[in-house]
């Protein structure tokens, strides 16, 4: 059996009666197979001429290409086609800001009593994907010890064939002017973005990275899973942006620490404000804790008018602790009130108060 007048653009794995077709970056070469191979086809688009010969009779047979996608087909010798899934792995939380300090660097002043406790009480969150080599950190293949194709290698090896990240927002009610759906495709290593600041990134925000790659020789990619032995794998890694009634506290100390601008105050700027906010999320979760969800959805309301009522869209003319003029930055560069708000409406979502959030 043999094949010819490849039009696609990926190859064959193999066709039970005895020749394998094998794609690798952009070649074709054949060799024996025995009869209890299985077979896979990726194609890009077109068609392909199949030539057999069956009890000496020459059957010239047409199939079309499909577009190669997330399933690879195998068709067995003797039994109906069984469908390769990607190795999909559990999606990874990641949090807008989180516990830190200074460690010990960053002190307050007390004068005769000398330096008080440290003033950095959260950091801001960061999304840092190191795929390392190839992205070999992300190709099960590498972490079974088979190595990077390279010139004159013999025996298994893989190559990268596809890199696509997908960054995704959820809707929201409010503040759905400042935070609209979007949807950020990226495609191919050098325009690929790996390091992504999360402290404006809404909760239920996606990012999905999918790598398709190819081995020289069948590799059976999730052991014993589904998928048979193949030239093609697909991984697909996830990260989402959680919020938890402990992070958004982590938000306000940050945003209670981090700059408006040149204007000499933080993006909290009301020094009275402050603590009642940390205060309601204190209560709250204690209130949830303890399954009293009525009275931690009710304190949680107050929080959102305290934080509605003193959303500022310009700087303090001055920088006073408190009063007319200070509150929380709510500017298309800093949108840190409207970001406290899609974040209750996140763990209040449907009215309903989510102890697990």
């Amino acid at each position: 059996m043999r094949m010819s007048q490849i039009l696609g653009w990926i190859g064959a794995r193999s066709l039970k009666t005895g020749v394998l077709g094998n794609w690798l970056d952009g070649s074709l070469t054949s060799q024996p197979l025995n009869n209890n191979d299985t077979s896979v086809f990726l194609f890009r688009a077109g068609w392909t001429s199949l030539s057999t010969r069956e009890g000496g009779t020459t059957l010239n047979k047409y199939l079309p290409l499909f577009v190669a996608g997330a399933t690879v087909l195998s068709v067995g010798a003797n039994a109906a086609r069984v469908a390769s899934v990607p190795i999909t792995h559990q999606s990874i939380a990641v949090y807008q800001a989180y516990p830190g300090d200074s460690n010990g660097t960053n002190l307050s002043s007390k004068g005769y009593l000398g330096a008080g406790s440290d003033v950095i009480s959260a950091v801001p969150g960061v999304l840092s994907i190191e795929g390392g080599a190839n992205w070999e950190n992300f190709v099960g293949a590498a972490k079974d010890g088979i190595p990077h194709i390279s010139a004159g290698q013999s025996g298994n090896a893989w190559s990268i064939k596809n890199v696509v990240l997908q960054k995704t927002t959820p809707p929201y009610i409010q503040c759905s002017d400042v935070f609209p759906v979007k949807n950020i495709p990226q495609q191919g290593t050098a325009n690929i973005r790996t390091w992504w600041p999360l402290m404006y990134d809404v909760p239920g925000t996606n990012w999905t990275l999918t790598i398709l790659y190819g081995t020289t020789l069948p590799y059976d990619d999730d052991g014993a899973g589904p998928n048979p032995p193949a030239y093609v794998h697909q991984e697909v890694w996830k990260w989402h942006v959680d919020a938890t009634l402990g992070s958004i506290a982590n938000a306000v100390r940050l945003f209670h620490e981090l700059p408006f601008g040149l204007d000499e105050v933080p993006l909290i700027s009301d020094e009275c404000l402050y603590p009642q906010l940390l205060s309601w999320l204190s209560s709250a979760e204690a209130a949830a804790s303890a399954g009293d969800t009525v009275s931690a959805g009710l304190i949680l309301g107050d929080f959102e008018l305290g934080v509605m009522d003193a959303c500022i869209g310009a700087s303090p003319a001055f920088p006073s602790p408190t009063g007319p003029g200070t509150g929380i930055a709510n500017t298309l560069e800093n949108p840190a009130c409207c970001k406290l708000l899609v974040d209750i409406e996140y763990v209040t979502r449907g009215g309903i108060f989510q102890p697990n959030k």
